[in-house]
């Protein structure tokens, strides 16, 4: 579906996404890996992934690349929501449940940069 660019691009994103929830699922968990992880996520994003267009995907597949654009797009503002959440959080159960939202954040951008590559 993607041109080569694009594929390499999500292909390091994706690779980006799996960093931060090997953190984020880590035994120990080590809020500044987590944190410098996403920052490094959302460099990516939006260096990389937002400046993306369209023109070289095939016409009946641009209404779709659209869609899941605007959905990653979506999870990554609701993900930064998230991660400020859990910077402000004092306590622990608060944590560890906004962790676990987070890795179900991360799970569903790969899910969706699967269906790209």
């Amino acid at each position: 579906m993607l041109p080569q660019l694009q594929r390499l691009r999500y292909q390091e994103f994706q690779q980006a996404i799996e960093e931060v929830l090997s953190c984020a699922t880590a035994d120990k968990l080590d809020f500044a890996a987590i944190r410098n992880g996403f920052d490094r996520l959302k460099e990516l994003f939006q260096s990389q992934i937002l400046s993306l267009n369209s023109d070289e995907i095939p016409a009946g597949a641009v209404s779709r690349w659209q869609s899941i654009q605007t959905e990653v797009h979506k999870q990554m503002r609701l993900l930064a929501t998230d991660m400020t959440i859990l910077q402000a959080s004092r306590n622990q159960t608060t944590s560890e449940v906004r962790v676990a939202r987070i890795c179900d954040r991360l799970k569903e951008i790969h899910q969706f940069c699967q269906v790209f590559l």
